[in-house]
């Protein structure tokens, strides 16, 4: 489902791990008024995400924001890593 300040999808092959660090960045945001997904089943079912803006910001966008933002992140981490060796 889609519009213009709403989208709601399922994230195939993810789960808990992924779903909760994005759904946190998401609340990040100043333009995003709600964000959570849910997991009917853990062991077969895939999160149903949901994230709905104020509308000056298309929802869609705000995702790719969000995780390009965990991206940085996790490269970070990574660095920081491998600079103990």
């Amino acid at each position: 489902e889609e519009n213009k300040s709403k989208i709601k999808f399922e994230m195939e092959g993810e789960n808990h791990t992924f779903s909760n660090p994005l759904s946190k960045e998401l609340w990040k945001d100043n333009h995003v008024k709600t964000s959570g997904y849910h997991i009917k089943h853990s062991l077969v079912s895939n999160p149903i995400f949901i994230v709905e803006t104020d509308g000056s910001e298309n929802p869609k966008n705000a995702l790719k924001k969000a995780v390009a933002r965990l991206e940085k992140q996790m490269s970070d981490i990574g660095s920081k890593f491998k600079s103990l060796k």
